[in-house]
């Protein structure tokens, strides 16, 4: 089916659909059939489904194991291999789809059913190329019975001097896909902003804020920003913003539906908050400091240097015995009784000059024999010739 047409009141002219970007611009769908939805939905269920590294991005391979072309392989997410919420990495391949089932639980928790079917607005910061918002909404639509009546997504890449083609595609083909998300009269509408201020002014000035506000390793679009203030400026009361930030650790954060006053970003509330730990998500408080690598490491190679200087103590054939006779009197022995006096000699300035010395150093009668030799005290020398 073909997508319907947007309401009067929400109806994008051609100037809205130009090519100069305009903050809160309608986006211009690319048209999904209903059989290429099927296709992929199929695909999504069976145990072949798997997303793969190209261009620098995570994507849906181009081409679904049935043949046909896969309608959503422009869409992408962060593709950097040592980033702790890397889709395709080892020990991180289980963190975004965790957060996906995470974020699912926490919309259902802090929204009724009577305003999940009448509709929620999303907000998606540092949207990029929308491969997990697309994996959401597409679980809270198809599964969950959630009615989506409109979706704002913030990026610059959709526009201005850093404009991406691949971001953009992304963009309509996410837009096409969701098309026929409402009812006969009111259809959702697609919104792209530049910056996070950009969305907050708008949002002030059309009273559009958002129920669930998603923040996806976001880390670009937090920059330059006071985060907590934009966060209650975009969420309505009562909304959700939900946070995967890296290293891998999921944050809800809520906003009160009732305050005294008009409240301030201090009266925001976190909900919840858990760090991604050996394969497991756990609660920051029950996460030890010593936990973190970079300790376990430290303390790692401390042991190690224990047990080897352990050993050295414990261990006689490490221990420096005297010459050939045992009794240190040739060799070896002569050189460790050489290591104690220096050991036990004082440093610096409190070592004890010779008598000889002190007089001649403080113009006294010593010969000039005296003032020739070399003095030893101590394993110290000191030549006065």
């Amino acid at each position: 089916s073909h997508p319907r047409p947007m309401p009067r009141e929400h109806s994008a002219t051609s100037s809205e659909y130009s090519e100069e970007f305009r903050n809160g611009d309608f986006v211009r769908p690319t048209w999904v059939s209903d059989n290429a939805r099927r296709h992929v939905r199929a695909w999504m269920r069976t145990a072949e489904c798997h997303f793969e590294r190209r261009n620098g991005y995570v994507r849906p391979p181009k081409t679904l194991p049935c043949g046909r072309e896969c309608s959503i392989s422009v869409l992408g997410e962060c593709g950097d291999q040592n980033c702790g919420n890397y889709r395709l990495g080892e020990t991180s391949s289980h963190v975004r789809p965790s957060f996906l089932e995470w974020c699912v639980r926490h919309i259902h928790d802090a929204f009724t059913p009577e305003v999940l079917e009448a509709g929620i607005v999303y907000c998606s910061l540092g949207s990029g190329q929308l491969l997990f918002d697309w994996e959401l909404l597409e679980r809270l639509t198809l599964e969950e019975g959630v009615r989506v009546r409109a979706v704002h997504m913030i990026d610059q890449d959709y526009g201005g001097p850093k404009r991406r083609e691949s971001a953009v595609r992304a963009q309509q083909v996410f837009a096409g896909w969701f098309t026929d998300f409402g009812n006969d009269c009111e259809p959702c509408i697609f919104r792209s902003f530049l910056s996070a201020h950009d969305f907050r002014d708008w949002a002030v000035q059309h009273g559009e804020a958002a129920h669930v506000l998603m923040d996806c390793d976001a880390v670009g679009a937090r920059k330059r920003i006071d985060v907590a203030a934009f966060r209650w400026e975009a969420m309505r009361p009562g909304g959700i913003c939900l946070v995967l930030s890296n290293p891998a650790k999921r944050t809800a954060i809520g906003k009160p539906m009732a305050l005294k006053g008009r409240g301030d970003k201090k009266d925001l509330k976190t909900v919840q908050l858990q760090v991604y730990r050996c394969g497991h998500w756990r609660n920051l408080a029950s996460v030890s400091r010593s936990r973190t690598r970079s300790r376990r490491r430290r303390d790692k190679h401390e042991k190690a240097r224990s047990r080897s200087r352990h050993r050295r103590r414990r261990d006689p054939s490490r221990e420096p015995q005297g010459g050939a006779c045992g009794d240190g009197c040739c060799g070896r022995g002569l050189e460790e009784k050489a290591r104690r006096r220096s050991r036990s000699r004082p440093r610096g300035g409190d070592v004890e000059r010779p008598a000889r010395l002190r007089s001649w150093s403080r113009g006294g009668e010593g010969s000039a024999r005296d003032r020739s030799m070399s003095w030893a005290v101590g394993g110290a020398m000191w030549d006065q010739a």
